[in-house]
């Protein structure tokens, strides 16, 4: 079983249910979301719980003609998640990438796409620089 085949949705009725997370003290958390049911992702299912923040990239999410919908594709967004922190080379995260711009595409304008996935390449670039990924 792996999160980096491309997909297998079997069943699966193409929704997302997610909510906000909420912490111990009962106060939701708006920039993080949890899923309330399995998610497809590769030959995987993301679980129950998983959490992730939607569409973060830093500094370009602020150029107001360079922003990216955070919340406008919750799949591409939970499934690109997972990949990236189950990634461990190059290829993996590259990978992760192709499969986000695919995600976005589906329902996403191509400009979406467009930004979407340089974003995460150059998300991909800056991590490499700081030694954050192989």
């Amino acid at each position: 079983m792996s999160l980096f085949v491309d997909d297998v949705l079997g069943d699966w009725d193409g929704h997302i249910k997610m909510q906000n997370v909420i912490e111990d003290d009962g106060t939701k958390v708006f920039d993080w979301m949890e899923l309330l049911a399995e998610l497809p992702c590769g030959d995987e299912m993301l679980p129950v719980k998983f959490r992730w923040n939607g569409a973060s990239v830093g500094l370009i999410r602020r150029m107001f003609f360079l922003h990216f919908p955070k919340w406008k594709h919750p799949i591409a967004t939970a499934r690109h998640d997972a990949r990236c922190h189950a990634a461990e080379t190059v290829e993996e995260r590259k990978f992760a990438d192709k499969k986000f711009k695919e995600d976005v595409s589906v329902g996403g304008t191509k400009f979406e796409v467009f930004k979407g996935y340089w974003g995460v390449r150059i998300g991909a670039w800056r991590q490499k620089l700081l030694g954050k990924l192989i």
